[in-house]
């Protein structure tokens, strides 16, 4: 990837602007109480102290200039919020963002090529206005004068340090290194700055992106959304058992054999959510988040084995002599039908729930649902038809259709466990982000973002000036760290920092012989 200087522009197609329109950008939907690690064994808890995303007065620094007087001078003679307006600057938003976006009753008149292009666009411009609230908040300014607050009082920790104040005065409490804590505003609604004239004007409907809505492993929904599977999958395992015994149909037998899978998926999940809450630093230094979409993984092969079988034992019968028309007695169509319906409320439930494992659970509901209802029809054409190849045809297209289904799941996922590139717009995030964050910044030599699993490693090469101050390019870089890593995609980001647009290879190629 080529240097990308200050000076150069992003181009961005439209149509005509609409100065009516806004785009409430909103917060990222994230864990509260877990502890993510930082990138070198630090702790936020101090870098975040007093810091505020309420509503700030027009140029965001009134606040600031309140605590000056209280806060040491750095070694130059500069006040720490002078210093921090020096490095971060006035990097006001690129786009008014707000001109691009279309209305959505608009764009379901367009034909589909268009409606496609600008449901992308009107995606993408809601990524950058939440990039935009918080570039335009007080907290990159924070970020380093708390640099500077954590250095100037030597043997004093941060980490016990609050994060803000109630109306009388109190301290509201320690805040974590989570981006939910990092990003706390008093209310759900309360926009990060005080609306432009432009931006006073009636909205449409908020777009939340769709990566925003990520729930965490330990979450108690995570948890709960395990628990009501795993009892629902042992009911309706042990009626299939029952139903199987009444019938010898092929369509009932890939149903159980879901179901038995079913149980199986569940376990999985439960054992690794329950391996990723119990952290240990030592052994496991980033966690083990990556057993997510591991355990996805190893499911989606033990799934297509499965069916694999099921599938030769319908060919196997298709092929047969034995044309004998398979029969379901009334309590079979009834279990059956009521596993459909248990399963549908599981699929339903289960997939508004925004985590790997439990979407694979919502998944795995669906095909369930699909399954039980077939493995009703085909027998119950076949006997109504008098056809003894209804049922064994029935079993072999489920088989072929969960084993479509859960390779290309596992294509997914290895992907991600192989280290996929980002999707562009992805990086087209990212790379706004990093162009917006700071002055100093004069070019960005590279960015690469890939997958670690079901989130993304982000490694950006900046270019600075040669005469800047290390503590200066150490606050900035860093500060720049925290930001990309509190983006719900990212799961860990390295910055790193040069004086020069040209520089060899970052990491050594260990491919070459």
């Amino acid at each position: 990837m080529g240097s990308l200087s200050r000076s150069s522009t992003m181009p961005f197609s439209s149509s005509s602007p609409r100065p009516d329109s806004f785009i409430r950008a909103r917060q990222p939907s994230l864990d509260l109480d877990r502890d993510i690690l930082s990138t070198r064994g630090q702790r936020l808890g101090g870098l975040i102290r007093r810091r505020s995303l309420s509503i700030q007065s027009s140029d965001g620094f009134d606040e600031l200039d309140r605590d000056e007087p209280f806060l040491c001078r750095d070694r130059a003679g500069r006040p720490p919020f002078e210093r921090a307006r020096q490095l971060i600057g006035d990097c006001r938003p690129i786009y008014r963002w707000q001109l691009y976006y279309q209305d959505p009753a608009t764009i379901k008149e367009m034909p589909k090529p268009m409606r496609e292009y600008y449901e992308r666009n009107n995606d993408l411009i809601a990524q950058y206005l939440y990039i935009d609230r918080l570039l335009d908040s007080s907290l990159p300014h924070r970020l380093i004068v708390d640099y500077h607050q954590s250095g100037s009082i030597p043997g004093k920790s941060d980490d016990t340090r609050p994060y803000g104040t109630g109306d009388n005065g109190s301290t509201t409490g320690k805040i974590k290194r989570t981006p939910r804590n990092l990003y706390r505003i008093p209310s759900e609604s309360s926009p990060l700055l005080q609306p432009q004239e432009e931006e006073r004007a009636p909205s449409p409907p908020e777009i939340m992106p769709e990566e925003d809505e990520f729930v965490d492993s330990g979450d108690r929904i995570v948890t709960v959304a395990i628990y009501v599977n795993f009892v629902a999958n042992i009911l309706l395992l042990a009626a299939k058992i029952v139903v199987m015994t009444m019938t010898s149909s092929l369509s009932v037998l890939a149903s159980l054999v879901d179901g038995a899978l079913d149980f199986l998926s569940t376990a999985i999940v439960w054992v690794t959510t329950t391996l990723i809450s119990r952290q240990d630093r030592s052994r496991y230094p980033i966690s083990r988040r990556r057993l997510e979409p591991l355990s996805v993984l190893v499911f989606a092969v033990v799934m297509v084995t499965s069916f694999v079988q099921v599938a030769i034992t319908s060919v196997s019968r298709l092929l047969s002599t034995d044309h004998s028309v398979v029969e379901l007695s009334i309590p079979s169509i009834a279990v059956m039908a009521s596993t459909v319906i248990v399963k549908l409320i599981c699929w339903f439930w289960c997939r508004l729930i925004r985590n790997s494992s439990v979407q694979a659970l919502a998944q795995d509901a669906m095909t369930d649902v699909v399954f039980n209802l077939f493995s009703i029809l085909f027998p119950l054409i076949g006997s109504f038809t008098n056809t003894w190849w209804a049922d064994p045809l029935g079993g072999l297209l489920l088989s072929l259709y969960i084993i479509y289904n859960w390779s290309a799941t596992a294509n997914e996922h290895i992907g991600h466990l192989t280290g996929a590139a980002a999707s562009p717009k992805d990086h087209s995030i990212l790379l706004y982000m990093t162009m917006r964050f700071s002055k100093v910044i004069l070019k960005i030599q590279d960015l690469k973002a890939y997958h670690a699993g079901d989130k993304l490693n982000v490694e950006l090469d900046i270019v600075l000036e040669p005469k800047t101050r290390l503590q200066d390019s150490h606050d900035v870089g860093e500060s720049l760290q925290y930001m990309v890593e509190s983006i719900p995609t990212v799961d860990r980001a390295f910055v790193h920092i040069d004086y020069d647009p040209w520089n060899i290879p970052s990491h050594m190629n260990q491919l070459e012989r």
